[in-house]
Order: structure tokens, then sequence, then C-alpha cells
């Protein structure tokens, strides 16, 4: 694994090359040196949950999938901005939880006529909940965003501008960027 760590506003900002979701299970049951792990990633509105970052999702925690499912179509399709949240393992002895949260701010998928699905406005609304989320349910608890370069494969949008807003609106959380 290799470790490339730079400050940036506030945050400690780390890009890793290896397996998210080794490292994350690793942070997750490492007892007093372990942390809950907050797991970010964009999706779509269509109810599609099988491509980019979503597959792998997919094969190692199942129950995400089934859960973005179950909101259904017509739920996705006018809610861009909402973000889903699902527990998906926790140590019981040191309460360090794993949560993925579903960031509903891709608009369809990429194509000629839609070029950037992703929707900035709805991708900033979604971060901001999550940091309201940590902050509300991580007071006393230390915690960690490990997530891919979300937002800039199969939705299209510009890793750059997003490593901005993420410094812009995380900037008090560690932050763990994955080259995948």
């Amino acid at each position: 694994m290799i470790v490339n760590t730079k400050t940036q506003k506030h945050n400690k900002f780390v890009q890793i090359k290896g397996d998210l979701f080794d490292y994350i299970q690793n942070r997750i049951k490492a007892g007093n040196n372990g942390s809950s792990v907050i797991v970010p990633h964009v999706c779509n509105n269509i109810d599609l949950f099988g491509a980019g970052f979503a597959t792998a999702v997919s094969k190692h925690y199942p129950v995400v999938k089934e859960n973005y499912h179950l909101l259904g179509k017509n739920f996705l399709r006018s809610n861009l901005g909402y973000v889903q949240y699902v527990k998906t393992l926790e140590d019981k002895n040191y309460g360090h939880n794993l949560v993925f949260a579903n960031m509903i701010a891709q608009n369809s998928t990429i194509s000629k006529t839609n070029p950037r699905p992703l929707n900035y406005k709805y991708l900033i609304q979604c971060m901001i909940d999550i940091d309201k989320f940590i902050k509300s349910k991580y007071q006393e608890q230390k915690i960690e965003i490990h997530m891919p370069k979300f937002g800039c494969g199969l939705a299209g949008g510009n890793w750059n501008f997003i490593k901005d807003l993420i410094d812009d609106v995380w900037y008090e959380h560690n932050i763990y960027v994955y080259q995948i």
C-alpha cells in the first residue's frame, strides 16, 4: 500500500493505492486504534447498481445494493440529493461501525446526450448531509471517510473540482481516497 498524505485547508487528505475493502475492515476491527468508517459513493437515480465502484460494493457488501433497490425507481427519480446510510459492520466491543453512504447525485447514466450525469448541486447537498450525519451520530467517536474518487468515472464529473468540494465541505474530517 502506498500512502500520500497532504494537508489541505483543515482536513487530512490521504491518497492510498490499495484495496479499500481490506483497509476499511481493518479500521473497524483495530480495537482502541480503530475507527468507524463511512464510505460515500455516487449512485444514479434510475435504480441501477451494477457498474463502476457499485460492482465492488455489491460483491463485498450485497446488503448495500439490496437497500438501494428498496428505495425504488419512483423514489430515486424524484429524490436527487438524498443520502441512504447502510450500516454493514459493527465492532460490538469498541463500537466502530462501517457505514456506506449511497449519494443519489447522478441523473441517469453517461451517454452522448448525457456526458456528465453527475449533478454538482445534488452532490454538494449529499456531502453536506454526510457532514451533518457524522456530527450528529459520531460526536464522541472517531470516524474516518474512506472513498473511491467518486463522481468522476461513470458519473462524468471533474475530480479536481470534486476534490475542492471535499476540502470545502469535509474539512473537519480525515479523508482517505483510494486509487481503484
